[in-house]
């Protein structure tokens, strides 16, 4: 039998395949990356926003600073309803990156390619298209066209990253559950200085395109994507051509100077793969869901997607795990891929209604919010995206009355370098403690000891610390309300995934050593699985 070219192969060196990359680097497991295109091509703003928790995945390999540098960080959505400003929602800040960035993808796969060239466990080839693959017990086999003819290359994983027009889905003949609607829409990216706020607008039924949607997104260096929803007889390219296009352009902005920087038309997909893990084969990303842009789901969700992926492979690799934590991935990714569809298939029955009492329904619902603050709430522009909360997941604690238990750890500021709790983690389980004294904080951490976890103890702000055991680190924090949330009083233990999901609590530190293996897969199958899957 031959060796691996590289323990994981991935194909698509989009945003989620390069983030999949870096972070497996970063766990210590060298991959091969396998990208068609001979160059990483320029194609406008397509994804246009990066989720401020997504970010965090994009800190733990040092790319997080350089997007949120040169993006533009806004806290305000606003929805228009003809014209006429009806609902703003204000999104805090936060800690980290901000709620929401906006840079471009092609900007964003400019840093992760630099990244991923200069990291020696990542091994990124270009003009590599995937023709055939094969898989057995051990092992997957691809065949990829190159310059030079025709190669094989065999790795024990294998992520499919390579987009919405995935040919890894075809060549392993994955079901594509859902639809493509069928109304379409324009992107365009113009260079023009708006006297618009630096925010998210959204408009229904407005002067410059009446009966039907717009959304327009700030970029850096004065671009602006605005998004239309097209009639059924638009033709952009005769558009283009006769000058209509300009007219559109301008019913939306006036008289300014502008310059086009990208024009794209496109339809909208609701889909999902029947299975996100098919042997060996992980699907990721575009390759395994697709969604509309409204809520920004479909890139920050890949992320998730490779991050959540990355350390389940590397256990693997690491001899942490066996080969059934990969099936814990689809568990919990393909819940969260349903989660979002269902969220844009209630957007997407709001702004192309399907028949005529919801056609009815909406108009009065939009005349009735110009004026009547109720009718406000139920105007749906697209709930935003954010990380998802592994509730049944066979790997985490089942929450009972704790919201926190499966969800990403909330960030608080504590004492010394680095200053955000989110920051220790990425690499290694880590065990949380919170308590009021050193001496309790010893007490529940008794069995944890014993494991590779790394230990941190976070006290409040003046707490004695004498007692904490050797190994564990010592931070504090002035976060009453957070304290609070983690269960400071009376002392809390939690379990933190490689992901910074949190997999479990308790107050009892006998009961850590079991909750560890549980979270790290020990197991992982014995609960039923998540509704709507298959092993």
């Amino acid at each position: 039998m031959t060796a691996f070219d590289a323990p994981v192969g991935i194909v698509g060196a989009g945003p989620v395949g390069l983030v999949a990359a870096l972070r497996l680097a970063g766990l210590g497991v060298p991959t091969v990356l396998l990208e068609a295109k001979p160059e990483l091509l320029k194609q406008g703003s397509k994804a246009c926003l990066i989720q401020g928790d997504v970010l965090e995945v994009l800190d733990k390999f040092g790319c997080a600073e350089p997007i949120r540098d040169e993006g533009v960080t806004w806290t305000v959505a606003r929805t228009y309803v003809r014209n006429r400003v009806i609902r703003s929602a204000e999104y805090p800040r936060g800690l980290g990156f901000g709620p929401f960035v906006n840079i471009s993808q092609f900007r964003i796969e400019q840093v992760l390619v630099e990244a991923a060239e200069a990291n020696p466990l990542c091994d990124l080839r270009w003009g590599h298209e995937v023709m055939a693959v094969t898989q057995d017990a051990d092992s997957v086999t691809v065949r990829v066209n190159t310059a030079e003819g025709e190669q094989d290359l065999r790795f024990a994983h294998l992520v499919a990253a390579d987009g919405v027009r995935s040919k890894m889905r075809e060549l392993m003949d994955v079901e594509w559950t859902g639809y493509t609607h069928k109304d379409r829409f324009l992107i365009t990216d113009i260079k023009a200085k708006l006297p618009l706020a630096k925010e998210r607008h959204f408009h229904y039924d407005p002067s410059f395109n009446p009966g039907r949607q717009l959304v327009m997104h700030p970029q850096p260096n004065d671009i602006w994507r605005i998004d239309w929803q097209l009639p059924p007889d638009a033709d952009i390219e005769a558009e283009q051509l006769d000058g209509r296009f300009d007219q559109r352009v301008r019913a939306v902005i006036g008289d300014i100077p502008y310059e086009i920087d990208w024009v794209s038309t496109y339809r909208f997909h609701q889909r999902v793969v029947a299975r996100l893990r098919v042997g060996r084969v992980l699907f990721a990303g575009d390759a395994a869901h697709s969604l509309p842009p409204y809520g920004s789901r479909g890139m920050n969700s890949g992320i998730q997607d490779a991050d959540n992926l990355a350390w389940k492979l590397a256990a693997i690799h690491n001899g942490q795990a066996g080969e059934e934590l990969l099936e814990t991935y689809h568990i919990e990714r393909y819940a969260a891929a349903r989660e979002n569809l269902r969220v844009t298939e209630a957007t997407i029955r709001f702004m192309v209604p399907p028949n005529r009492i919801r056609r009815w329904t909406r108009a009065a619902l939009l005349g009735l919010s110009r004026s009547l603050g109720l009718a406000r709430k139920h105007v749906n522009s697209g709930r935003m995206a954010e990380p998802y909360v592994y509730t049944e997941s066979p790997i985490v604690q089942p929450a009972g009355d704790d919201p926190l238990l499966g969800s990403f750890a909330p960030d608080m500021r504590i004492d010394g370098e680095p200053s955000r709790l989110r920051r220790l983690f990425g690499h290694r389980f880590v065990v949380l403690c919170f308590a009021t004294t050193g001496t309790r904080a010893a007490e529940l951490l008794d069995q944890a000891r014993s494991t590779e976890c790394d230990m941190v103890v976070v006290l409040p702000e003046g707490a004695p610390a004498e007692g904490v055991p050797n190994g564990a680190r010592v931070v504090r924090s002035e976060d009453t309300e957070l304290l609070a949330r983690y269960g400071t009083v009376g002392g809390t233990w939690w379990v933190v995934r490689p992901d910074g999901h949190l997999a479990a609590r308790g107050s009892d530190g006998n009961d850590f050593a079991a909750a560890l293996r549980t979270a790290a897969g020990v197991g992982a199958l014995d609960r039923t699985l998540v509704k709507g899957t298959s092993a």
